[in-house]
């Protein structure tokens, strides 16, 4: 990035959140990217969340990626030498996440909370390495640069894009739901 303010080397930096959208598995409502959260959350089954389930995960839709590709090229001169944070409009927790996407199958939300090391042990070791990585950042990103220099306008919230991929994921039969 000082390459690109003091010799005017033409780099920007695009920092993504979690992408989703068709094709693409969405981290889930438990912090990692094993489908079987959303089977579980549609029959209506309990969840077990880590900790309270307050943590934060901040998604973005692919498109809304590609928008802000073109959009940095489309005002070059205000990209140039800038980072920009390219998420959705507004984070949602681990808890939130879980409760919404159980309503899109009008299931009750049955979570269960658990401390890390025992929530730890209900899950592989891959899952819990994932959903550590997420909840130690618990990511909630401000896209306001992108909006003020880049015009940068997310048509998706996380839930509008997580649903789209989980729409996907059902077509595709990595998800299943009760009575099909």
């Amino acid at each position: 990035m000082g390459e690109a303010r003091w010799a005017g080397f033409p780099a920007t930096v695009l920092h993504p959140g979690h992408i989703v959208g068709p094709g693409w598995a969405p981290l889930n409502p438990a912090g990692h990217f094993n489908p079987s959260v959303f089977t579980q959350l549609a029959a209506g089954g309990e969840l077990a969340l880590p900790n309270l389930g307050l943590e934060t995960v901040h998604h973005v839709h692919a498109d809304d990626v590609a928008q802000a590709f073109e959009h940095a090229l489309t005002h070059r001169g205000a990209a140039i030498g800038e980072s920009f944070h390219v998420v959705s409009p507004a984070a949602i927790t681990l808890r939130g996440y879980a409760e919404a996407v159980a309503a899109w199958f009008g299931q009750p939300t049955r979570l269960r909370f658990l401390p890390w090391p025992e929530w730890r042990a209900t899950v592989t070791e891959a899952e819990a390495s994932a959903t550590r990585d997420h909840i130690e950042h618990s990511p909630s990103c401000s896209i306001a640069k992108a909006e003020r220099l880049l015009e940068y306008r997310p048509r998706y919230s996380s839930l509008q894009a997580v649903y789209e991929a989980v729409q996907w994921l059902i077509q595709d039969g990595q998800v299943h739901l009760p009575g099909r």
